[in-house]
């Protein structure tokens, strides 16, 4: 099933160079656009955007390194290696475990947490980040279930820690007064 849907979805790579190229360029960079709303709510919005920005970054950390101990437990080979000749590869080759993603677990883990402080930026953050997912899986580099699993990693990470926010509270204070103080804020 896992890849009947991976060939589905793959099998439009390679046939229009345009199409190609946009699903290659989110693929590969796409989670570095998350600083676009990241930014936006430390320099547009008050402390609880600021902190939320700042428990979002936090977030993704932890949620990466969750995703780096699953993908060394339990270590499934990318769709092309599984399946040589059989998926369209149209980025280059990663080395690294395929479950679960590590782009879609940064992306629903920033994407989680600002869904939660700012519904409709969050919202528009979780659709590109299934964007990124599905781009993913587009370009060849990821089963369907590899993105979902990273996805369900990252928003289950950032519920978690907007759960234990009121932990961070004075270390999340402190950095803002220093960022202040910096006039980065």
């Amino acid at each position: 099933m896992d890849y009947s849907l991976l060939h589905l979805i793959n099998q439009m790579a390679g046939h229009v160079s345009a199409v190609d190229s946009f699903f290659s360029l989110v693929a590969k960079y796409g989670p570095a656009l998350y600083a676009v709303p990241l930014l936006f709510m430390w320099f547009r919005g008050g402390d609880s955007a600021k902190k939320a920005a700042l428990l979002s970054l936090a977030t993704m950390a932890i949620a990466l390194l969750i995703s780096q101990v699953i993908g060394h437990i339990y270590f499934r080979p990318r769709p092309y290696v599984a399946h040589p000749g059989g998926v369209n590869l149209i980025i280059p080759r990663s080395s690294d475990a395929s479950f679960p993603s590590d782009h879609a677990t940064f992306s629903f883990a920033i994407a989680g947490v600002i869904l939660l402080e700012n519904r409709r930026l969050g919202i528009a953050s979780v659709a590109f980040g299934a964007l990124v997912a599905f781009a993913r899986v587009f370009v060849g580099i990821h089963y369907p279930l590899d993105v979902a699993g990273g996805a369900a990693l990252g928003l289950a990470t950032g519920v978690l820690m907007w759960q234990l926010r009121r932990v961070f509270d004075p270390l999340l204070n402190f950095l803002i007064g220093i960022a202040r103080r910096l006039r980065l804020a």
